[in-house]
């Protein structure tokens, strides 16, 4: 059973606020979602979105292939594109699936590790849980690292 999952980064607590409203329209009840947490991993989005970003993991009730992640992936950035102001996105959206065996992410990003899912679209597998152990990987996001507990109680 692969679970709806979405990252949700944004700049201030309206913003967070209206996402919500709007994810919950789109794809239905949030089953568990993480305390926001302080993303200060990198400077990469700050010219963007400003200082002082949020961020927050959500599992839907909603279940999903690894195929819906493409129009998943489409959704999402119509959904970023919706809440932008002044040209500036005030969200950014990582969506992907929750399984009992691994968290896989959908991205535009192709590296050699990544499945390719069709439209530019990649599945990255981010973390993978095994034995009641979280695994990460050389390439799993530094605020995956930080809040695997949220994973092994999802």
């Amino acid at each position: 059973m692969k679970k709806l999952f979405l990252a949700l980064m944004y700049h201030g607590k309206g913003s967070l606020d209206n996402s919500l409203s709007l994810l919950q329209k789109h794809f239905g009840p949030i089953q568990s979602q993480s305390e926001p947490f302080d993303f200060n991993f990198t400077n990469y989005y700050e010219e963007e979105f400003g200082k002082d970003l949020k961020k927050v993991f959500l599992v839907f009730e909603k279940e999903i292939s690894k195929g819906d992640l493409v129009n998943i992936r489409a959704q999402t950035a119509e959904i970023e594109e919706e809440l932008s102001a002044n040209g500036k996105r005030t969200v950014n959206l990582d969506p992907g699936y929750l399984s009992e065996t691994e968290l896989v992410l959908a991205t535009k990003k192709y590296q050699s590790f990544k499945e390719d899912l069709g439209n530019g679209v990649y599945a990255h597998k981010v973390l993978e849980f095994k034995d009641d152990e979280v695994i990460t990987f050389s390439h799993t996001f530094a605020d995956y690292r930080k809040n695997k507990e949220f994973f092994e109680n999802s």
